[in-house]
């Protein structure tokens, strides 16, 4: 119906350039300008056709982007979700129920290089994107950065032998989660740009909190940890926890520079 509609309206208009026949007008001059007519008519709208086909191609699949981007960062968030359960009941379960959750969260990592996969490929597809694609390929890449140093950790758990949860542990991983929120947020609201920037506010300030507590936990650690084996996990433990923080502070950079070119 909306096909018929179309060529009815090129139609139409393309009808308005038609000569009205009058008697001075020769019958076969006449009956010549209207075929003529006709056969531009018959061109023009299949130039319309054609030019509707390759912007139809071209056109930025802006939805399409912002929901995988939007998908890859709840990956993310559920990723953080799931490492604040596995150090919650970390004490009270067995090895092999450790293993267990951890490879839950690794489940969720290798989701999330898929949903990267697909943002990538259509990069490559689509020659025009609702923001630079540099900008859309920096995000997935850090949103992956984000699910790869979570799923580490979990493993690095297991792997160091970690037995004891400390409070700056504990600390750390609430700050993952709440920095993580920001992080969805933030990519849920790209496109109201105003309300993206101000979970990008929030997200320095807790990464300047993590900050802050990777100086405490270290400064504990080497006055309170007399085992050099053990300040070497738990410094590695820390270290960890603090990039999942930095990578959030660098995802809402690459988001602050598309508000400035898009604000």
């Amino acid at each position: 119906m909306r096909a018929r509609i179309v060529v009815t309206c090129e139609v139409r208009d393309l009808a308005h350039q038609v000569p009205a026949h009058n008697s001075s007008t020769h019958p076969m001059m006449y009956k010549f300008t209207v075929l003529k007519m006709h056969r531009n008519l018959f061109i023009q709208i299949s130039k319309n056709r054609f030019m509707k086909k390759i912007m139809h191609w071209l056109a930025p699949k802006e939805k399409m982007f912002f929901e995988m981007l939007a998908e890859q960062s709840l990956n993310v968030l559920k990723s953080a979700n799931e490492l604040k359960n596995f150090v919650d009941s970390y004490p009270d379960i067995e090895k092999s129920e450790r293993k267990s959750k951890a490879a839950s969260i690794k489940e969720l990592e290798q989701l999330g290089d898929e949903i990267q996969n697909k943002i990538i490929y259509s990069l490559d597809k689509n020659f025009r994107t609702p923001v630079d694609s540099e900008d859309i390929r920096k995000l997935t890449d850090l949103l992956d950065d984000v699910a790869d140093l979570i799923n580490t950790l979990a493993s690095r758990f297991i792997v160091l032998s970690i037995e004891r949860i400390d409070e700056h542990t504990m600390k750390f991983v609430d700050l993952a989660v709440k920095i993580t929120e920001e992080v969805n947020s933030s990519v849920l609201d790209l496109k109201r740009l105003k309300d993206a920037e101000e979970h990008c506010k929030k997200i320095l300030k807790l990464e300047s909190e993590a900050d802050k507590l990777h100086d405490e936990s270290l400064s504990d650690l080497l006055h309170y940890y007399k085992n050099p084996v053990d300040v070497i996990k738990y410094k590695e433990i820390y270290d960890l926890l603090e990039s999942i923080s930095n990578k959030c502070k660098n995802i809402s950079v690459v988001i602050n520079s598309i508000i400035a070119k898009h604000g």
